[in-house]
C-alpha cells in the first residue's frame, strides 16, 4: 500500500500545483487532451487486478490540493488506470493541465525508487490518469507509456 500512496502523492502534487495556479481561462471541453487508446483485447493480469482491488478498498481518498482519487482499474494486460475527481473547479484549461502534468508525472515515475514502479517498468505497463470534474464529465486524460517513464 505504501507504493500506491507514493505514486499517488507524486500525481497529486503535480495536479495540485496546476489546480491552484496558472491562467484563469476556464474551458469546459477536453479538446486537445490525450485520450487513451482502445483497450487491449487481452485481459488484465491477476496481480494488477488484485492490486486494484486492494487499493479500491481504501477509496475514495481525498488529497489536499483539490483532488480525490476514486478508483484504480486494471484495464488490460498492459494498462493501469487511475481515476481522479477535482474537488474544486480547475483554474487551468484541460490542454494546459495535460501539458504541465504529463512531464511531471513522467519525471516522477522515472525517478521514484519503488518496487511497484519497477514492476510497472518490467511489465511495460501504460499508466492512464483520468481527471474528472465534479459534475462527472471528463476533464483530461494523461497516458504515460512505458517508453516515456523508463
Amino acid at each position: 500500500m505504501k507504493k500506491y500512496v507514493s505514486l499517488f502523492i507524486v500525481s497529486v502534487i503535480c495536479a495540485a500545483m496546476l489546480v491552484g495556479c496558472g491562467s484563469k481561462s476556464k474551458t469546459d471541453n477536453a479538446a486537445g487532451t490525450e485520450i487513451a487508446a482502445k483497450n487491449s483485447s487481452e485481459p488484465a493480469r491477476d496481480k494488477y487486478v488484485k492490486m486494484a482491488k486492494e487499493a479500491n478498498a481504501k477509496m475514495p481518498m481525498v488529497v489536499p490540493g483539490g483532488l480525490r482519487m476514486d478508483k484504480l482499474e486494471a484495464v488490460s494486460k498492459n494498462e493501469l488506470k487511475y481515476y481522479y475527481t477535482f474537488t474544486q473547479e480547475p483554474v487551468v484549461s484541460a490542454e494546459e493541465f495535460v501539458r504541465s502534468s504529463k512531464p511531471a508525472l513522467t519525471l516522477g515515475l522515472q525517478t521514484m525508487k519503488d518496487p511497484e514502479i519497477d514492476m510497472f517498468k518490467k511489465d511495460k505497463m501504460t499508466l492512464i490518469y483520468s481527471y474528472y470534474k465534479l459534475d462527472g464529465t471528463l476533464f483530461a486524460e494523461i497516458k504515460v507509456s512505458p517508453e516515456e517513464y523508463k
